[in-house]
């Protein structure tokens, strides 16, 4: 198959991707940024980390308490201006330390406080739509997050979101910084209103010290409608300061503060990848 062919793939499977369902990271997580070293990149990359969070909400069971994620993966195919990619967490552990409201009526309430299920599993597809390797760059980012986890448990909501954003991105001397805006199409438990859609966001600057570069991220999302969040469909919001050591093998320490009320506490997480 030629590469023109690959492209033109790429880009039906996204589309295909985008509309082929009717209903954006998982509801207890935010959307993370975009990571440009994939963007315009013509090769494969691959990542898997875990993370640990303190005074992490699962709304739809009412308790506060501590989450693993366990295995969160990325696989990315990169065929140049499109490319293709699938990400999730097969495991998400929840350790429930107090409740903080009543579960809803539909989370069986003799599960006990640990609740162990699986993470959500996302596609997405990245056009960049300037040149490779200028100093600024414009891509559209889209997909769609599978309902795979299993709402009785009470840690996410079984729904199938969208989300698409535009993103930017600045390079200069040692300062790499990308931003993204958009918007979600996010399914809730809710009969009588059976969808959000949040506002998206993300910003991520890099500094080249050498050896290793300083990471910060800040991701989130926020119903602009007036009223009370949505049970499990709550403002999402995170800042992450890291360490990344490596080039085209790398891994990256971080530190994650949650700025709402249903983000963590405070968290950490551990992450290698590979370009190749």
């Amino acid at each position: 198959m030629s590469h023109r062919t690959w492209l033109r793939a790429a880009l039906v499977l996204g589309l295909i991707t985008f509309s082929g369902a009717g209903g954006a990271r998982g509801q207890l997580r935010p959307l993370d940024p975009l990571d440009w070293r994939t963007v315009g990149f013509e090769g494969r990359a691959f990542s898997v980390g875990s993370g640990l969070y303190a005074g992490q909400r699962a709304s739809l069971a009412g308790l506060e308490g501590r989450l693993v994620e366990v295995g969160s993966f990325t696989a990315h195919w990169g065929l140049g201006q499109v490319s293709v990619e699938v990400s999730g967490t097969p495991l998400l552990v929840f350790d429930g330390r107090s409740a903080y409201t009543e579960p809803l009526a539909f989370v069986p309430s003799d599960q006990g406080l640990r609740r162990v299920d699986a993470g959500d599993l996302r596609v997405t597809t990245v056009i960049l739509l300037t040149p490779p390797e200028q100093a600024r760059a414009m891509a559209l980012r889209f997909g769609v997050r599978l309902p795979t986890t299993d709402n009785l448990k009470g840690l996410d909501r079984d729904q199938t979101d969208f989300f698409a954003l535009l993103a930017g991105r600045f390079r200069r001397t040692a300062w790499d910084v990308g931003w993204e805006v958009g918007m979600g199409v996010y399914g809730t438990r809710d009969t009588h209103n059976e969808q959000v859609d949040p506002i998206l966001f993300g910003l991520s600057a890099l500094y080249d010290m050498g050896r290793a570069r300083a990471v910060l991220e800040l991701a989130g999302h926020h119903d602009p409608r007036a009223g009370p969040d949505q049970r499990g469909n709550e403002d999402l919001g995170e800042a992450r300061l890291g360490v990344r050591v490596g080039g085209d093998r790398w891994m990256q320490l971080s530190l994650v503060r949650g700025w709402t009320p249903s983000s963590p506490d405070l968290g950490a997480t551990i992450r290698f990848g590979t370009l190749f």
